[in-house]
This record gives structure tokens, sequence and C-alpha cells, in this order.
């Protein structure tokens, strides 16, 4: 069932009427959460259900033989346990998502028979997002970061808590563990905050990014027959498109989660106002970027080995990065735009290197760590970036390659305009300036705190009525797809 649905709502409503209103101890609360979680997955891919709770059940064990190897002082049997899960985990992502991508690649270059039907399964929806917690639990247990947990039903909500169990945010153990030792207060405030994160994220979703994204499909599939203006305008229009669509989600997780008392971390800090490439990733989808640097880029060396390596590092993290997004060429190709931009902005200056060439010395340790002070203007540094930020979403957005190149031709070279200005989507666009723009100055909810009661009931009952007017033309999360 899609969050922007009246089907989950009704749902919604029902596991808090049980949650809050029928059950007393948190154990009971808690088995009760997983249970609803395993129904709501099932809602989706019900075959791929047990696969979910045979992975989770493996992890939890493999995690508590790596802990009594280590308490034990066997470390080769925990190295051994801990390639074992990894090799479970990543197998299993790698044949279920890019198995046929991989053999289709091999065999546009040498003949191979056509490709076995094995190979054509659906991927299980959330994988991507429920693989991340698994590994993440695993390898801290490896790392003596903390012990693992006894309570196979704790760690089973953890992987596969319902709010954001299909597009993340991505958590660490260390962070929703703590939160399951005992009873979550739910006072007021975080009702009325969690309810502000579910009005927010239903707008950014139903009316933002979906009205964006009829226009920006358009223009996508049938890009000979559009012009400049209107590929100019797509351009625009996907970027808000899917941070729309992306932070919306996370907004309603986020809400839904601390009306059940739990908190998720943060994923979004209005990224177009970056300054910098490693900037945008301390703000877009901060979960994954913080899990790229400590379980890959900081494992393969970070930037102790000298430059180039710390170069390569880059340009595989961010590859790797771009490949986890799907099995396309066109995400290996953004992975690669944004891992060698994030590469040459650190050898040309190490701050802002489309201003000044004056070398400075590279005080960061992760693809996303401390730069030195720019002296360029702070608004020529935000615009820029943005730039290059949306023009690398036409690769993450198009079809193929052979897209790509027609997209920028026809806007560079081909005629004006073909169809009537596309007026929605340009004040969409402006309305996602502004918000980014206030965001300098003010925050949101202390401007919506002081709201009258009856006025912000009102906008709730009214974003629910949008719910009920549009849930039926929204479309899925653009991340359900990773």
């Amino acid at each position: 069932m899609l969050f922007n649905s009246l089907y989950f709502l009704v749902f919604l409503l029902f596991v808090l009427v049980v949650y809050h209103g029928v059950l007393r101890s948190f154990a009971a609360r808690k088995l009760f959460l997983l249970a609803m979680s395993w129904l709501f997955y099932a809602s989706w891919s019900p075959r791929f259900l047990l696969l979910l709770i045979a992975t989770t059940f493996i992890d939890f064990e493999l995690a508590r033989a790596i802990h009594r190897a280590r308490i034990s002082g066997a470390m080769r049997r925990a190295h051994a346990w801990l390639a074992t899960s990894l090799v479970l985990n990543l197998g299993l992502l790698a044949f279920v998502k890019y198995g046929l991508f991989f053999y289709q690649s091999v065999g546009a270059v040498f003949a191979l028979p056509p490709p076995p039907g094995i190979l054509a399964i659906a991927v299980p929806l959330g994988i991507s997002f429920y693989t991340f917690h698994s590994i993440s639990y695993v390898v801290d247990t490896h790392r003596g970061v903390r012990p693992p947990t006894d309570s196979f039903s704790d760690f089973a909500l953890y992987v596969a808590f319902f709010p954001q169990l299909i597009a993340g945010p991505i958590s660490r153990w260390g962070f929703f563990g703590p939160q399951l030792a005992q009873m979550p207060s739910v006072g007021m405030a975080r009702v009325e905050a969690s309810l502000f994160l579910l009005a927010v994220g239903y707008v950014k979703k139903v009316v933002c990014a979906d009205s964006l994204g009829g226009f920006v499909d358009g223009v996508y599939g049938n890009l000979g027959e559009n012009g400049s203006v209107e590929l100019v305008v797509a351009l625009y229009a996907y970027a808000f498109q899917i941070y729309f669509d992306f932070s919306g989600y996370t907004d309603i997780a986020m809400g839904v989660a601390g009306l059940l008392g739990f908190r998720l971390p943060d994923n979004f800090r209005h990224p177009y106002l970056a300054e910098s490439p490693s900037d945008f990733w301390r703000r877009w989808h901060i979960s994954l970027s913080t899990w790229l640097r400590d379980y890959l880029y900081i494992p393969l060396g970070g930037n102790r080995f000298g430059s180039a390596r710390t170069y390569a590092n880059l340009l595989i993290t961010m590859l790797l990065g771009g490949l986890w997004h799907g099995a396309a060429w066109t995400f290996v190709l953004w992975g690669a735009f944004h891992g060698l931009w994030l590469a040459v902005h650190r050898a040309v200056s190490g701050r802002d290197w489309w201003i000044s060439a004056t070398r400075a010395r590279v005080v960061d340790r992760s693809p996303s760590g401390q730069e030195p002070a720019p002296r360029s203007p702070r608004w020529l540094r935000r615009v820029v970036t943005f730039h290059l930020v949306a023009l690398a979403w036409v690769v993450f957005r198009a079809g193929s390659i052979a897209d790509v190149g027609v997209y920028f031709s026809r806007m560079l070279s081909g005629t004006p305009m073909l169809g009537p200005f596309p007026v929605g989507p340009v004040v969409l666009v402006l309305l996602g300036m502004v918000t980014h723009g206030l965001a300098i100055r003010f925050e949101l909810h202390a401007l919506w705190r002081p709201v009258p009661r009856p006025i912000q009931g009102a906008v709730y009952g009214l974003v629910i009525v949008l719910i009920g007017m549009f849930s039926a033309q929204s479309g899925r999360f653009i991340y359900f797809q990773f």
C-alpha cells in the first residue's frame, strides 16, 4: 500500500489505535509493530516476505556468532562469519538486482545465449534498504562497536520497521536499537511535530512531486517532440520533482515513526543550498552518503594513502553508489560524474574550484568532510553547485545513454518551443526555490507552531481531502524502484 493512499491512512489509524489504545506493555507493542511491518511488506510483495524473514534470521544468528568468536579471541572465525554474511547479503542483492543487467552487458560484447529465465526474477521491494540495515549491524558487531541484541524480534523490527522499510532512511542499530530498550513517550509536542511532518510530506508528494512528474514524464517520453524551452524547464522540474518526492517520503516516514514514539535519522537538509559537491552529499540522502562513507569509502582507505588513492576511492564509492540506485548504465554514469566532481573539486583547490586555482590543504577524511573556507560569494557557489547537480539529474532520469545525448543536443540546438509554455511546472519550480530560500533564515516548523490549532486542524483536514482526491492518480515514490 502506498503512503499516499487512503488505504495506508486506514492502516496507520488501525496501528495507532491498537498500539496506543489497546496494548499496554512495550514488549507487546513491539511484537505488534513487527507483525504490522511484515503485513505492510506482504501487501507489496507477499512471496518475498519469507525472503525478508529468512535473511533477517540469518544475519541475527551470524552477528551473534561473530560476537561469541570475538569475546573468545577467535578472530579468524569472526572474520569467516563476517565474510559469510557479506557474501550472502551482497550476493543475493547482486543476483536479484543486477544479474540480468550484468549478463546483458557481457552479452553486448561476447556472444552469449539468451539470458536464463531465473535472471528475470522480480526485484524484492526495498531490498537495497533492508540489506544495508543488516550489513551495518553485522559489520558494527564485527568491529566491536556494540554487542548484538539477544532479541530476534527487536532486530527484526529494526530491519522491517514499516515507515522506513521500503525507501529508508537507512538507520543504524546504534541509533534505532536503544529506542527499543524502553517505552517511548509520545507527548503532545511530538504528536504536533509528527502531524506537521506528515502534512508537509503529503503536500510535497501529492501536490508538488506528482504535478511535476506528469510534465517530466511527458518530456522524457517524447524528447523529439519538445523544444529547448520545454527541455530546460524539465531539467529544473525533475530536480525538484525528485526532491519533493523523496524528501516527502522521508517526512511521512519520520512523521509516522514519531506518532509511534520513534525517531528516524535526518535524510535531507535543503540540498539545493549546497555550496560544493561534498556539501551536497551532506544534505542529500544523508543516510546513504554516510553509509557509503563508513562502510565503503573508509574501509577502502579513505584519504589515508595519498592523493591518487583518495581520488580512486572517491570514484569507486560514487560509482557503486550510482549502481546501488539501479541496474542501468545511466546510474553508473551519474555516479561517475559525482565521483569525478568530488575528486576534481578536491584536487584543484579543496574549496570552490570553479573560481580559484589557489591550492589549500584539504582536511576532510570522507567524501563529505570539512573544507577550508572558500573566497567566492556564497550565492555563486550555490548557483553553480545546483546547476551541476541538476544537469547530472538528466543522466539519472534518462532512459538510456543515447537519450542523454538527445536531451542535451536538443536543449542546446533545438527549436525554442513546440508547445504551450509550461506555466504549472515553472510555478512549482519557483515554489521549490522559494522554500529553499526561506530555509536560509527561517525554520518552517517554528513558523507553523504559533498558528492557532483550529487553523492547523483545518489544514490537516484539507491535506486528507487532497489525498482522497488525488491518491488514485498519485504515483509510486521514485525511490521505491531502488
